[in-house]
């Protein structure tokens, strides 16, 4: 008896406990400082600490970017960097060897620097055609995902790298 009145008098303190917790009101939030500065770009003082060379190094490194070098056998043309799609009308960008920040937009039956004209277009997949060869690329992707039978020795190196 002693042991289930001490249970029943357990019970009640924790349901009084639980509800005073629950009937207790939060403390209020903090106030903002009116003088607590906003984000911003950072300062060309604190950009000029980074040298040319430091930014090289990280941006070589980069996926996008692509290696900054050609080894034999490499194309050295043009790179597909991107697919889009604006009103309708379908292009891929391409960017070249001597301007590798100046990005181009190709639309399907415009000329690629190569010498291939772009074909088609489908999904994140692009297919240049040069006389009877059919090359379908990747974005960033080094070499042609598909070649058709045409395509013995292309006259251009393995699409993917900037020199």
């Amino acid at each position: 008896m002693i042991a289930h009145r001490r249970s029943l008098i357990l019970i009640a303190a924790l349901t009084v406990g639980i509800a005073a917790g629950a009937a207790w009101p939060p403390p209020p939030l903090p106030k903002v400082k009116a003088d607590t500065t906003s984000w911003s770009l950072p300062t060309t003082k604190d950009l000029l600490r980074h040298s040319p060379q430091d930014m090289a190094a990280v941006t070589n490194g980069m996926r996008w970017k692509g290696s900054q070098s050609a080894g034999a056998g490499e194309r050295g043309a043009w790179r597909l960097t991107g697919i889009v799609d604006k009103g309708g009308v379908i292009a891929i960008l391409i960017v070249t060897p001597s301007k590798p920040d100046d990005v181009k937009r190709i639309a399907i039956g415009e000329a690629l620097p190569d010498g291939s004209v772009l074909q088609s277009v489908r999904g994140d997949l692009a297919t240049t055609k040069h006389d009877s060869c059919l090359m379908t690329y990747q974005p960033y992707l080094p070499e042609a995902v598909e070649k058709s039978a045409g395509c013995e020795a292309p006259e251009a190196p393995v699409q993917g790298t900037i020199q």
